[in-house]
């Protein structure tokens, strides 16, 4: 069964997505326990409303679903009743905000609450204000859907906020493309009531700057303090969960899927040059090169055990030149050759 992660360096969700998610679903008659099934999840594991939703589970149940329905505006679906609720002390925030302002400030200050998938950028020019977001994690089916979810809940919540502003949202801007369906493309339309652009260089929400003044009604500075420090600590919390060198050997796992990532790569993930996370795992008493050869054992340990690998696939697999390299490599660092190992946890030869 999969585990709810709380883990940085893997994409992941806020549970309460999911939440949103399963109770919209059932509303309309959807049985979502196959669904959850797909993902390695059940409905017992969304109780703890600070959990966090692998990314791949998401991709997991969104494969199953479309297997199974055509919907292709489920993101603006979900994003149509969405709650401030669904957006954890966020939400509760943006209620306490005196103006839009200080609603953006809030929601691209805490994004990390949410998720660590996407990054919210707030873009002024001459009159206008740009709220952006980007996907950075999944497929391209996947990152259609959740941006159409992103930037359809900033749209609700902003209404939601000022709801007797008429010109609040000027135009959508999507980077992806237009449907093909025409009726799909028209949805747009009545769902932002207002001008929606498609392959656009970044996605987002335009507003006029005017209306980032404006007093919202319910607007409480004390309350708005004390939910914003509340954020601050649960923010810092979720930080310093797992240490560097932690994400680091979890990042490295995930991407040995596509061969055997450099530190720079590796870095990258992380928003760090190479250098600089040379310098702060050093200065943890570690280094990448070992938490490689960690991952490394882990994979070649486990594949031991299967019968069917060989020496030659697990040295490939692994990014060894050769399997006399994996085999050096292998008894240097556990003491024991490859085929000792195997015959110690199995009884066969390699």
């Amino acid at each position: 069964m999969q585990k709810l992660v709380n883990h940085p360096s893997l994409g992941w969700v806020s549970v309460r997505h999911l939440q949103h998610l399963v109770a919209r679903a059932e509303s309309v008659g959807v049985a979502m326990e196959d669904f959850l099934a797909e993902g390695g999840l059940s409905k017992a594991q969304l109780t703890d409303s600070n959990a966090l939703i692998p990314i791949s589970a998401i991709e997991a149940m969104l494969a199953a679903y479309t297997r199974k329905y055509s919907d292709p505006l489920l993101g603006l679906g979900l994003a149509n009743d969405i709650q401030p609720a669904t957006f954890g002390v966020i939400g509760y925030i943006s209620q306490a905000c005196t103006t839009l302002a200080d609603v953006l400030d809030v929601v691209t200050r805490y994004n990390g609450l949410l998720s660590n998938i996407g990054k919210t950028t707030v873009v002024h020019e001459p009159g206008l204000v740009h709220v952006n977001w980007v996907c950075l994690a999944g497929s391209d089916a996947l990152k259609r859907q959740l941006t159409e979810y992103v930037i359809g809940s900033f749209a609700v919540l902003m209404r939601t906020l000022l709801p007797e502003q008429k010109n609040l949202i000027k135009a959508v801007h999507f980077a992806h493309s237009r449907a093909s369906n025409a009726d799909t493309a028209r949805a747009y339309l009545s769902f932002f009531k207002c001008p929606v652009y498609f392959d656009k260089p970044a996605t987002g929400i335009v507003t006029p700057s005017s209306m980032l003044k404006i007093r919202l009604h319910h607007g409480d500075s004390f309350l708005k303090d004390l939910l914003d420090q509340h954020a601050q600590n649960l923010l810092k919390q979720r930080e310093h969960v797992f240490l560097l060198p932690d994400e680091v050997k979890q990042l490295v796992s995930a991407m040995m899927v596509d061969g055997v990532p450099t530190k720079d790569a590796v870095a990258q993930q992380l928003g760090l040059s190479g250098r600089s996370l040379h310098r702060k795992l050093q200065e943890l008493g570690t280094g990448y090169r070992e938490i490689l050869d960690q991952v490394r054992i882990e994979i070649a340990t486990s594949k031991l055990k299967e019968e069917a690998e060989s020496g030659s696939r697990i040295a490939e697999h692994l990014g060894f030149s050769s399997h006399q390299a994996f085999w050096r490599w292998y008894k240097q660092v556990t003491g024991k050759t490859p085929g000792e190992h195997r015959k110690e946890m199995t009884g066969r030869n390699l």
